[in-house]
């Protein structure tokens, strides 16, 4: 039971990291053009380590969510 828990707690924690993503992902690419160049690179920098931090969550989780994790590896190649 106390496993269940565990992954339930693992999901939900991972559902709230997408969110984040997409909704800073969105504003990010709405304004790239618009940001100097330093606070691109900052931003870009912040959302691929979060991305991936949220890969290795995704991987911990059973079963694993492969499309999830593939969609997040296209997202920072999109970045």
């Amino acid at each position: 039971m106390l496993e269940l828990s565990f992954m339930d707690q693992k999901i939900q924690y991972l559902n709230q990291m997408i969110e984040i993503i997409d909704s800073k992902v969105t504003i990010f690419k709405k304004n790239k053009s618009k940001i100097p160049q330093a606070a691109y690179v900052a931003e870009k920098q912040v959302l691929t380590r979060t991305i991936q931090d949220t890969i290795k969550l995704a991987e911990e989780i059973k079963p694993v969510p492969f499309s999830l994790i593939n969609d997040l590896k296209s997202l920072i190649k999109q970045l």
